[in-house]
């Protein structure tokens, strides 16, 4: 009997130190989360050869594509990469493998056999879609985009290039974090391939090579030179008044609870009652509105996407009229203007090539040296 109240002060002291060690694990838990273990992580839906929609051209270069792109984005500051590898869904032959494990320290590699419904053309009553990618592109934010700061999902054929005084994309990210910007985009326009990078046409005859009964060729940038400098020929000069409902975003993972590709979809802020955004000294907004947390690149003084899609051989039809002279129809080989030919109003080079875009300065003269030299180390 006189030892019962020991016992029970033991117990007392047992159950507080109990409370006090789940409160230590729970705190250490918010703290674990707090601390992400990457600054900024990129995910890519990507093949080693495919077929454009409606089987229109089949494109073999996802490999040597994927090493560029893969070596661009670590040396503009990625942390690390997930790569959902696509390939097995059309062929058992080959992946991206021999490229991903040159990177095993950066990139993760995913095997992503999933097909698409279908692939047919845009212009058909079932167009062709991409719900591989999308599926792809939801598990790598739910799996990965936790231990992430920022996220960015792009394809290995758009570079995200810094330009003016930003030498890396984090040190963009630390402006976006001072102004509280979560959600930064990027406008989507395609360049053209510079005529003076690609290799000599080998002419094809044939609506079936070409689409229609007139002369084109497979566009081919040779192995010496990069995709990034071939097609450094953007057709709009500095901020893009015209693009593609297809731009690309790099977010907050923690903030964005749902993301469509090319759009977020759900936010923090937008999945609030208006009792909780009054509380939280936001102001509600009723109907649909651009998040308040998301903006464009002025690409500038900022950055810029750059789109170095492939061109099919369909793509390049009749351009010996098209690129020269009258310019009958839409010339896709790049001539750029040269200094102040814009300016002056002259449509045309000494041998009749049309002008049609223009040359970002900065992606020749800095991120392409740049590129060739870490590209030429990773060979070695």
């Amino acid at each position: 009997k006189e030892s019962l109240p020991l016992v029970q002060s033991n117990k007392k002291v047992e159950v507080k130190e109990q409370k006090d060690e789940q409160k230590q694990l729970q705190q250490q838990s918010k703290d674990n989360q707090s601390v992400k273990k990457h600054r900024l992580i990129a995910c890519v839906w990507a093949s080693a050869s495919y077929h454009t929609r409606g089987e229109r051209f089949a494109i073999d270069d996802g490999q040597r594509r994927l090493k560029e792109w893969l070596t661009y984005n670590f040396m503009t500051g990625f942390d690390h990469i997930y790569v959902y590898d696509n390939t097995m869904a059309h062929t058992a032959d080959t992946d991206l493998s021999p490229i991903t494990d040159l990177f095993p320290d950066q990139v993760t590699r995913i095997p992503w056999r999933a097909k698409v419904c279908n692939n047919n053309k845009n212009n058909v009553d079932s167009p062709g879609e991409r719900s591989s990618q999308y599926a792809a592109e939801s598990s790598c934010r739910l799996r990965f985009g936790p231990h992430a700061e920022w996220l960015g999902g792009f394809d290995i054929d758009e570079y995200l290039v810094p330009l003016a005084n930003y030498s890396s994309v984090p040190q963009l990210l630390d402006k976006l974090d001072g102004e509280g910007t979560k959600i930064i985009n990027f406008g989507s326009w395609r360049a053209w391939p510079r005529k003076k990078y690609i290799e000599e046409p080998n002419v094809l005859y044939g609506s079936k090579n070409c689409g229609v009964n007139r002369p084109c060729f497979e566009v081919r940038v040779p192995q010496e030179t990069t995709m990034l400098q071939a097609y450094n020929c953007d057709r709009q000069r500095g901020q893009k008044k015209k693009v593609m409902p297809a731009e690309k975003q790099i977010y907050r993972p923690d903030y964005v609870k749902l993301h469509f590709v090319h759009f977020t979809t759900m936010t923090e802020l937008s999945v609030m009652s208006r009792t909780e955004t009054k509380a939280a000294g936001l102001k509600f907004l009723p109907r649909v509105a651009a998040d308040p947390a998301s903006r464009f690149s002025d690409e500038e003084s900022e950055g810029t996407m750059l789109h170095t899609k492939a061109m099919a051989t369909q793509d390049t039809a009749n351009w010996q009229e098209a690129c020269k002279d009258e310019a009958k129809g839409t010339c896709r080989i790049g001539n750029p203007y040269p200094a102040g030919a814009y300016e002056a109003e002259i449509t045309h080079d000494e041998e009749g090539w049309l002008y049609n875009c223009f040359v970002n300065d900065k992606v020749d003269d800095y991120w392409v040296p740049r590129l060739e030299k870490k590209l030429a180390d990773l060979d070695q």
